[in-house]
């Protein structure tokens, strides 16, 4: 239990350097830097007001440094990989460059300057603003780099990639590409994460390894970037087969996307830290141009606590994994453990990771929401005090008639099944079932000659696998900031399991015992903590929502399901609206004055035996303006005239859209390609970043430490059409 409730301190980033010599990052300068930008640290969306004096104070920096910038202004539209929404805007990149000594394949440095309508984004995506403007004055004062640098400064990541997808596709700074490092984030604190790269990864981990430093990675991470929705700017850079490198925080995500996100909420030391690993990986790409024809090999990786990675090709680690397995079912055989002992070992994780699951789901339905979001420490604590209790217990049933070595390669076969069948859909997982399971069964072999040293090394084994476990498993309490709480279960199971085949019998009970009643009182704290605190905010959103053909009007508050406070105005019940499917609490509203969209068809016209329409989308004074088509639509395409997009026939969302963000909207032309000539039937929505003047009272009775999360308080008006 200690090992679990310190293991955070595997993820943290080392402390900011007291001094600062020549050549090296300065985190004060760059927060220095930020500041300036930020200003007044107002939200600034994408082709705002707000967003033109962020970019000219930028401009200022860049200028300041010795650069000369440049803004490359274009239309554009973009799209996530397999769906069917399509976000269009009219973006301005800021671009600067360093000329290198010779001539070769060059590096781009990407960060976005603009935020969500929520909040200023000090972290997202100031950190990577501030990060790449230090790393440009460094390269600047000293001798000319050996290939030239691009800084991309791009507008429009946070409504749909769109700066980054207008530089890939139109700009001619982008031919000479080879390698790129983008910087984005989703909290505050922590350190620099690399999560994700270029495939095949080799030779990005390669450069990766060779950066140093306090390099913080793993190939599980970099393959869940590529099994979930991932929506930074490499989604448009990995397309072109530059070599990649990914760096994000994701310390305290209460902050993602809120006013919260302030520079005074961002951590120097983690500043520190992603400012000193894009700076040597930076220097590490200018000595590998042809990085990209380096090699094509698959990695598997993982940092030790920061301190060191740990690297080998998937082939050699796979095979290393199958001949494990292999000794582990043999050493099992021979120590007759592939019967009761197994069965013992297998029943003991279920036990924990079943009760762990069924404690946190009855928590979560005595009090519901995101009740931990304020002390998460607290509540993972007691998950695991009750699954570790119930290990015992059940340890203590089904195997403690069994003899030690027994129970010990049954327990490390389990572990090395398990790690086999994960690593076949997570091949990354491969290096977290090698050296901990190579240790114990070296000692499992020699047990009957050398016990002492059986022993030594089954400990060893205890020791090195839950350190590589125990630093996933803050990445995960870390990521989960919305839950479920459970899901950290069968990885801690899975690291306190080959403990119990050294526990002796007498031993099991009382530790059952004291895990009881540590769950207890770890749970009933849990459920009586705060929601929030000054450091965690809570969620707390709230829509205005009008469908103008009808004039219906609702009031809707997103709390994660957490319930609204006593006595808060209005008469609520949970829904979901149109425009969104996310639950919230919905109360009847004064039909009140917002904005109503409008389509203006430019162009219907015969396309082959289809249409091909082009229209202007008129957000009637909104932020933002989309169209939302029939589920039956048969869409082909749809974007800007000349270059639509394609559009799958089936997929999510079950209702395409294409929407528009910013004060350009009115006048940029789009298009959609249709399969037949049937009429079309949609939806308008206009969007506004902030409430009618009727929300006052709820705004008023909004909980202190809270805020609004994701999206702004907003106005959102809907209208039908067909045309």
């Amino acid at each position: 239990m200690l090992g679990l409730a310190v293991k955070g301190v595997l993820i943290t980033p080392p402390a900011e350097p007291a001094q600062v010599r020549q050549g090296e990052f300065n985190t004060g300068r760059a927060i220095g830097r930020l500041e300036r930008i930020l200003g007044d640290q107002r939200s600034h969306p994408i082709d705002t007001g707000a967003n033109d004096a962020v970019r000219e104070r930028l401009i200022r920096e860049l200028r300041a440094i010795g650069l000369q910038p440049e803004v490359h202004e274009a239309a554009d539209c973009a799209t996530m990989p397999h769906t069917r929404v399509v976000r269009c805007a009219r973006v301005r990149n800021v671009v600067a460059s360093i000329r290198g000594r010779t001539a070769g394949p060059q590096l781009l440095l990407d960060a976005h300057y603009d935020s969500t309508p929520a909040g200023p984004g000090a972290g997202d995506d100031g950190i990577g603003v501030a990060t790449l403007l230090e790393v440009a004055s460094i390269l600047k004062t000293g001798a000319p780099p050996p290939h030239s640098v691009t800084f991309l400064f791009n507008e429009g990541e946070e409504y749909g990639l769109n700066g980054s997808s207008a530089f890939v596709h139109s700009d001619p700074l982008a031919k000479p590409v080879g390698s790129v490092i983008n910087i984005d984030a989703r909290g505050v604190s922590g350190p620099a994460t690399m999560f994700e790269t270029s495939e095949p990864n080799g030779p990005a981990i390669a450069i990766f390894a060779r950066a140093g430093g306090w390099p913080f990675a793993n190939s599980i991470s970099t393959d869940f970037a590529k099994l979930i929705p991932n929506t930074t700017d490499a989604v448009q850079f990995k397309p072109m087969r530059w070599t990649l490198l990914n760096y994000a925080i994701i310390g305290n995500e209460t902050r993602y996307h809120t006013p919260g996100d302030t520079v005074g909420a961002l951590s120097r030391a983690t500043v520190a830290h992603m400012g000193g690993q894009v700076l040597a990986a930076a220097r590490t790409m200018f000595a590998n141009p042809d990085a990209p024809r380096a090699g094509t090999g698959r990695t598997v990786f993982t940092d030790v606590a920061g301190r060191a990675l740990v690297r080998l090709p998937l082939a050699v680690a796979g095979t290393l994994l199958g001949l494990l397995l292999l000794a582990s079912i043999y050493l099992a055989w021979r120590e007759k453990a592939l019967g009761r002992p197994l069965l013992a070992a297998a029943a003991t994780l279920l036990a924990g990771c079943v009760t762990a699951a069924a404690i946190s789901i009855a928590a979560e339905s005595i009090r519901p929401g995101d009740f931990w979001r304020g002390h998460p420490l607290v509540a993972y604590m007691a998950i695991y005090a009750a699954l570790l209790g119930a290990m015992a217990a059940v340890w203590n049933i089904s195997g403690k008639q069994d003899r030690e070595v027994p129970c010990r390669a049954a327990a490390w076969l389990l572990i090395l099944g398990l790690g086999s069948a994960a690593s076949l859909l997570l091949p990354g997982a491969t290096i977290f079932f090698l050296f901990g399971p190579a240790l114990a069964l070296a000692g499992i072999a020699v047990v009957r000659r050398a016990p002492g040293l059986a022993n030594v090394l089954a400990i060893a084994a205890i020791l090195i696998q839950f350190l590589l476990f125990a630093e996933l498993l803050a990445l995960i309490e870390t990521l989960l900031v919305d839950g479920p709480l459970w899901a950290v279960a069968p990885l801690a199971a899975v690291a306190a399991l080959p403990a119990f085949a050294e526990l002796k019998a007498g031993q099991l009970r009382p530790a059952a015992a004291l895990m009881a009643l540590a769950a207890v009182a770890l749970w009933g704290t849990a459920l009586m903590l705060p929601r929030s605190s000054a450091e965690r905010l809570a969620s707390f959103t709230i829509d205005y929502f009008r469908d103008a053909d009808r004039n219906e009007a609702s009031w809707a508050i997103a709390t994660k399901q957490a319930p609204l406070p006593a006595n808060f105005p209005g008469r609520w019940s949970k829904g979901v609206l149109p425009y969104n499917a996310r639950t919230r609490w919905l109360a009847p509203a004064p039909a009140l004055a917002s904005p109503v969209p409008a389509m203006h068809v430019v162009s219907d016209e015969r396309s082959g035996s289809g249409r091909r329409i082009r229209f202007l989308l008129d957000s009637g004074g909104a932020d933002s303006v989309s169209i939302r088509f029939a589920a039956r639509t048969k869409l082909v395409a749809m974007g800007l005239p000349g270059h639509p997009i394609a559009i799958p026939a089936t997929g999510a969302p079950d209702k395409a859209l294409l929407g528009c963000s910013g004060r350009s909207c009115s006048s940029l032309v789009l298009e959609a390609l249709l399969a037949g000539p049937a009429p079309i039937h949609a939806e308008l929505f206009a969007t506004r970043s902030t409430l009618p003047k009727g929300a006052k009272p709820l705004v008023a009775a909004r909980p202190s430490q809270s805020v609004p999360q994701y999206s702004s308080d907003q106005t959102v008006t809907m209208k039908r059409i067909s045309f």
